[in-house]
């Protein structure tokens, strides 16, 4: 028995080994069906954007990734993604915003985009059908906010751009016998009064598997919580709002 499962565990590790030499690609994008809740604090004096006040539905908006490993040992793997998340809609009443008045039916529009550098190491690489990453996060959020009142005159109230530094986790399950991948992922960050953090899962199924390319189909769900003090990052806005919901595309792996 102890043969046996040395055996395996060898067979294993010589798998991870023959992979581990190769440089892979891979990619995918589509669209996140989300929706927005809490609220946003910004300008002197402060004014607190609700999330009802400003009476905003569910967005669908594009998301892309994409990943590149190579066998270098100590280098660090890069992963990028990018989500754009925007919201609009009519004020359900008027505000006042860094001294200006609208009324209630104003239009405005809210950004949220977000940039990840992931820099990580795999530390399985599709050992026993498992894949574990960790590494770090620099997630970068361009927060603007744009109001149009009853007079037709446009100001851009909000405009921010928001570094974070977060940590990050990956773990993937390749079913045997099948096409199929389970995959979740993790960032978070704490910092003084600060916590955000972002989580996903998603399944995705192999349509095509032709050498060297394979394409894909991926669906799942991610949450993203950002309770963020605008004093911890030296910028004039506050968040404590929650981003949600489905998302769906493609992927092609090299």
């Amino acid at each position: 028995m102890k043969k046996v499962l040395s055996g395996v565990l060898l067979a294993g590790l010589l798998g991870t080994a023959a992979q581990a030499d190769i440089i892979r690609v891979e990619a995918g994008g589509g669209v996140w069906n989300n929706e927005l809740s809490g609220a946003i604090t910004s300008g002197t004096p402060a004014y607190t954007f609700d999330a009802d006040l400003l009476d905003y539905d569910k967005a669908s908006k594009g998301y892309i990734w994409a990943y590149i490993k190579h066998p270098v040992p100590v280098v660090p793997n890069l992963r990028l993604e990018y989500a754009a998340i925007d919201y609009a809609g009519t004020s359900t009443q008027s505000f006042t915003y860094k001294g200006t008045t609208y009324s209630a039916n104003a239009k405005t529009d809210l950004t949220l985009d977000q940039f990840d550098i992931i820099m990580y190491y795999n530390l399985l690489d599709n050992t026993f059908w498992a894949t574990l990453d960790l590494g770090l996060d620099v997630k970068v959020i361009q927060a603007k906010f744009n109001a149009v009142d009853s007079t037709g005159s446009n100001k851009t109230s909000l405009n921010e751009t928001i570094p974070l530094p977060m940590a990050y986790g990956r773990l993937r399950f390749e079913i045997p016998g099948t096409d199929i991948g389970l995959e979740g992922s993790a960032k978070y960050t704490a910092y003084k009064n600060s916590k955000v953090s972002d989580y996903s899962v998603k399944a995705d199924y192999t349509l095509v598997d032709i050498l060297p390319v394979d394409v894909g189909l991926e669906v799942g769900y991610r949450v993203e919580q950002i309770d963020l003090d605008g004093t911890d990052f030296d910028v004039d806005t506050t968040m404590d709002i929650k981003v949600k919901g489905l998302f769906a595309g493609a992927v092609i792996r090299f």
